[in-house]
């Protein structure tokens, strides 16, 4: 499908046609539909979506994580992500108590308990890891939450 100008500057030049010419858009579209070579617009659009490259599957930059608990270089790998990003989510919060919220963390027990669970499986392990990133500020809300209870309990 060779056409003379992109389908948008197409759909401008109809527009300049219906002002001109004093005729709706459809007829229009239709004159610059034969002027392509096809008989109505509505092939015309046809075609050019059948041509359209499809948007294929997103590219998986990781490896399918299958089973749990998961291996020792994922685990690694998500124990140390986990703790740079409780420290952003520390800093963005700012806790009452941030020592005792900083005692409560425990990144090996939030990777090997909280991060996944069998329905999740099988999973993309750079998925797997972005999901770290975006679900734990409601844990470390958890704890912040328990170091603000257990420091009122002791005043």
């Amino acid at each position: 499908m060779n056409l003379s100008a992109p389908i948008n500057e197409l759909k401008c030049k109809a527009r300049l046609i219906r002002r001109e010419d004093d005729i709706p858009l459809n007829r229009a579209l239709e004159r610059i539909a034969k002027e392509e070579g096809y008989p109505s617009w509505g092939l015309l659009i046809r075609d050019y979506e059948a041509q359209k490259p499809k948007p294929n599957a997103l590219p998986r930059t990781g490896y399918q994580i299958t089973s749990l608990p998961v291996d020792a270089s994922y685990r690694r790998e998500a124990i140390s992500l986990a703790n740079s990003t409780f420290e952003m989510v520390v800093r963005r919060i700012e806790p009452d108590n941030p020592r005792d919220t900083r005692a409560l963390w425990d990144a090996e027990d939030y990777v090997d308990n909280h991060h996944l669970s069998p329905d999740m499986l099988p999973i993309d392990s750079e998925y797997a890891l972005s999901l770290i990133e975006a679900f734990l500020v409601h844990h470390v809300i958890d704890l912040a939450v328990r170091a603000d209870d257990a420091a009122g309990a002791e005043t």
